[in-house]
């Protein structure tokens, strides 16, 4: 199956058309989620939706929806939802002009406890850019060392959550995640086990944007630089030997264990 984009919707434009934010918590028991998607189907296509588990707090489901009827309101949504035994409570909230923002969320997980904050990547590509056009060089080592740090939070993280030892398992996590929060489909090429690793990213992120006062893709060389030494518990070095800045379909780092 052919991957693609995680819808996260914080913001829905439709102005021809009535549409509905929907938030339920739900008990956490089997058929809860069916029921309240059995109840909506008569009243709005949905758009999107996300569920998930609330530790000690059943379940949350959140949707999306255009309205079908033209005699439903939020409100008389809300009854209908809130009329089902495995419904806690629920929020709907209808458009403004066409436009709906979710409110409820304040902000995402893209790992047990690991909260995170989204950013457009046209957006993250000009703020490279504009750093390297008034810092130069030096841009583009402040982008390696902010993405050195970067790299060792996330290496503290992956070995409190996954212990010591299988070095090459836990790499594989790391870049896995990569893929997940839109960095870049990113292999593990073993040159050498525990010493000598080749990385290829396709769809990087960071050389996404126009890039041109840019030469390389350094907040990620700097990433993985923090998050290698940080999971092997020894200093690794990383040099970008392809990158889409100079023309290749994809980019690709080289990590080496540093000489004792």
């Amino acid at each position: 199956m052919k991957s693609t984009r995680k819808q996260s919707l914080g913001l829905y434009f439709s102005p021809t058309e009535r549409s509905f934010h929907i938030v339920v918590r739900l008990k956490d028991v089997p058929g809860a989620l069916s029921s309240v998607l059995e109840i909506l189907r008569g009243h709005v296509d949905l758009v999107s939706s996300v569920s998930y588990s609330v530790e000690n707090e059943g379940a949350i489901w959140s949707g999306f929806g255009k309205s079908i009827s033209s005699s439903d309101t939020a409100e008389s949504l809300r009854r209908k939802i809130e009329g089902l035994p495995m419904v806690i409570e629920s929020e709907v909230k209808g458009s403004d002009d066409g436009l709906l923002i979710d409110s409820f969320h304040s902000g995402l997980e893209v790992a047990p406890n690991r909260p995170a904050v989204v950013f457009p990547i046209v957006g993250v590509g000009s703020i490279y850019d504009h750093l390297a056009r008034i810092l130069g060089t030096g841009g583009e080592t402040i982008m390696f060392e902010e993405g050195w740090a970067l790299g060792k939070s996330s290496g503290d993280y992956l070995n409190s959550m996954l212990g010591p030892g299988r070095l090459e398992w836990k790499l594989r996590a790391l870049l896995g995640t990569y893929g997940t929060i839109g960095w870049g489909a990113a292999t593990l090429r073993v040159e050498k086990p525990g010493e000598d690793f080749a990385v290829q990213i396709r769809e990087c992120m960071e050389c996404s944007g126009k890039g041109k006062e840019r030469k390389g893709c350094n907040l990620l060389r700097g990433t993985l630089t923090g998050a290698f030494t940080t999971l092997a518990g020894k200093e690794f070095k990383c040099e970008e030997t392809k990158c889409r800045f100079a023309g290749s379909p994809f980019c690709e780092f080289n990590l080496r264990a540093s000489a004792e």
